[in-house]
C-alpha cells in the first residue's frame, strides 16, 4: 500500500506539477500570468476546451496539463474538464496502479478548484461532486468513510440550499452503510436522519413558495426514500426511538428544535400514541402552538375517549400545517376513527373538511361514499328504498374518479358493486319512482341524487 501510494504521489507530480507553479504568478491579479507566459496559457486553454469540449480528452490533456501547472486561475473550465478527462483515462486503463493514480489526481483537482474558485460555487456543491466522481471511479471499492465525510461536510454546511439536492439521499446511504457495519454509529445515524429531513423540509418549503414545483416533488420523492430506509432499518423503531429520546425531553422542555424533533421522530415511525410523544407534544404546544404539537394532543385525546377536544384538536393542526395535503390527511385521520366508531356523521364531516384542504383527495369521496353504503338499510323506513342510497354513494365515486386518477380503479369497483344494489326497475315502478327523477336522501344523509335502476 506504501509502495502504491509513493507511486500515485511521484506520478501526480509529474503529469500536474501538484502545486508547483511559476515563480512570481498572482492568481488574483494575474491569473493567465504576464507577457509570454500569458499567451502560453490562452493558447493552451483555447486547445484544452476545444479537445475537451469535443470529448478528445487524450489530446486535451497536454494542454490541460499546462494551464493547471501554469495559471491554474485562469478558467474553470479547467477545473471542470479535469475531472472528465481523468475518468476517462481510468476507464480505459487496465493497470491498477495507474487507475490508483487517476484517482488522486482527481481528488486534487477538486481541491483546487475550492482554492482557486471557491467563491463562484458553494463548497458544499464542490465536495458532492467531488464524492460522485470518487463512487464512480473507485466502483465497488469505494471508502464508505470517505463519502460519508465529504458529504456531512457537504450537506451539514449547506443545508437547505444543497445542491446538487441528491447529495442527501447519496449522505444518507454512507451514513445507514455505517450504522449497518457497526452498530455504535446507530446515534449518529439517528442524527443524521432528523437534520437530513428537515433540510429537505425546509428545501421542499422554499422550492413551493417560489413555484418550483418540480424541484418540490423531486426533494419529496427523496424524502420519502430516506424515511423508507430510516424505518426499515431498524434504528428508528417505535422502542429505540423511544429510548434515545427518553432522559431528551424533560431537560429541554423549553428547546422547540429539539420537542419538535422528538415529535417529528416519534411520528415518523408510527409511535404517536406513546407517553412520551404526548409529553413531548404538550411541550412544544405551550411553546408554540405548531400542527405536529396539536396533532400529538389530538391523538392524546383520542386515547382518553376525549372525542370532541381531538375534533378541535385535529382542526387546530390541519389550520396550522403549511403543506394543504397533509392538513386533508389530518382529517382523514380523523374521519378513519369516526367511521370505525360508525358515527357516519362526524366521519363524513372530517372527510369534508379534508376536501377543503386537498379538494382532489380522491380517498375522501370514497370514505363519505362507503359511508352512505354502510347505513344504506336504515335510511328510509322502506328498505326497499335503499337503492337510492346506493345513488348518492355512487355520485360521490364518480367525484372521486373525476378529481383523482390515482383512485379510478378502486372507485370503479366500488361502483360496479353499488349499482347492483340499486333499485329494481319493478320494485321502483310500484313505489311509483322513476329513474332519471331527483330524490332527497333523508337522515343524516341529507343529499339529493338521481334516481338509477338496474
Amino acid at each position: 500500500m506504501r509502495k502504491l501510494l509513493l507511486s500515485g504521489i511521484m506520478t501526480i507530480a509529474l503529469i500536474v506539477g501538484v502545486s508547483a507553479q511559476k515563480a512570481g504568478y498572482d492568481p488574483v491579479n494575474a491569473p493567465f500570468g504576464h507577457g509570454e507566459d500569458s499567451v502560453q496559457c490562452r493558447i493552451n486553454l483555447s486547445l484544452m476546451q476545444t479537445s475537451a469540449k469535443a470529448e478528445a480528452y487524450a489530446e486535451a490533456l497536454t494542454p490541460w496539463n499546462a494551464v493547471y501547472e501554469n495559471c491554474p486561475a485562469a478558467s474553470k473550465n479547467t477545473f471542470i474538464y479535469g475531472p472528465r478527462i481523468f475518468k476517462s483515462l481510468h476507464e480505459s486503463e487496465t493497470d491498477s496502479v495507474k487507475k490508483q493514480e487517476y484517482i488522486e489526481i482527481v481528488k486534487d483537482i477538486y481541491d483546487k478548484r475550492l482554492v482557486y474558485f471557491g467563491e463562484d460555487d458553494a463548497k458544499g456543491t464542490i465536495l458532492a461532486y467531488k464524492t460522485y466522481d470518487y463512487m464512480e471511479m473507485m466502483g465497488d471499492k469505494a471508502e464508505t468513510e470517505v463519502i460519508y465525510n465529504w458529504l456531512s461536510e457537504a450537506v451539514n454546511e449547506m443545508k437547505d440550499q444543497m445542491y446538487p439536492m441528491d447529495a442527501y439521499s447519496y449522505y444518507m446511504v454512507a451514513s445507514l452503510s455505517r450504522y449497518l457495519n457497526d452498530n455504535s454509529n446507530k446515534d449518529q445515524y439517528i442524527t443524521d436522519y432528523f437534520n437530513v429531513v428537515g433540510y429537505v423540509d425546509k428545501a421542499v418549503a422554499n422550492a413551493n413558495s417560489s413555484g418550483d414545483t418540480a424541484n418540490a416533488e423531486y426533494l419529496n420523492m427523496l424524502k420519502e426514500g430516506i424515511v423508507k430506509a430510516f424505518v426499515s432499518s431498524g434504528a428508528g423503531d417505535c422502542e429505540t426511538l423511544t429510548e434515545y429520546y427518553a432522559d431528551k425531553v424533560e431537560p429541554n422542555k423549553t428547546d422547540k428544535a429539539l420537542l419538535s424533533e422528538v415529535v417529528n421522530a416519534l411520528g415518523s415511525v408510527g409511535c404517536s400514541d406513546t407517553d412520551l410523544y404526548f409529553t413531548a407534544s404538550e411541550y412544544l404546544y405551550q411553546l408554540e402552538p405548531s400542527a405536529n404539537a396539536a396533532l400529538g394532543l389530538a391523538n392524546r385525546s383520542l386515547r382518553d375517549k376525549d372525542y370532541d377536544t381531538a375534533v378541535k384538536y385535529y382542526a387546530e393542526a390541519a389550520d396550522l400545517e403549511e403543506d394543504g395535503s397533509k392538513s386533508a390527511e389530518y382529517m382523514m385521520q380523523l374521519a378513519g376513527i369516526f367511521s370505525n366508531q360508525r358515527n357516519f356523521a362526524r366521519a363524513r364531516q372530517a372527510a369534508n373538511d379534508a376536501l377543503k384542504y386537498n379538494p382532489n383527495h380522491g380517498e375522501a369521496y370514497i370514505l363519505i361514499a362507503q359511508l352512505y353504503a354502510s347505513s344504506a338499510n336504515n335510511i328510509f323506513p322502506e328498505t326497499e328504498k335503499s337503492g337510492l342510497v346506493y345513488c348518492a354513494a355512487v355520485d360521490k365515486l364518480q367525484r372521486a374518479r373525476s378529481v383523482d386518477s390515482s383512485v379510478a380503479d378502486k372507485a370503479n369497483s366500488l361502483i360496479n358493486r353499488y349499482s347492483a344494489a340499486f333499485m329494481d326497475a319493478e320494485t321502483a315502478f310500484m313505489m311509483g319512482i322513476k329513474a332519471g327523477e331527483t330524490v332527497h336522501i333523508p337522515g343524516w344523509i341529507g343529499e339529493n341524487t338521481v334516481v338509477r335502476l338496474r
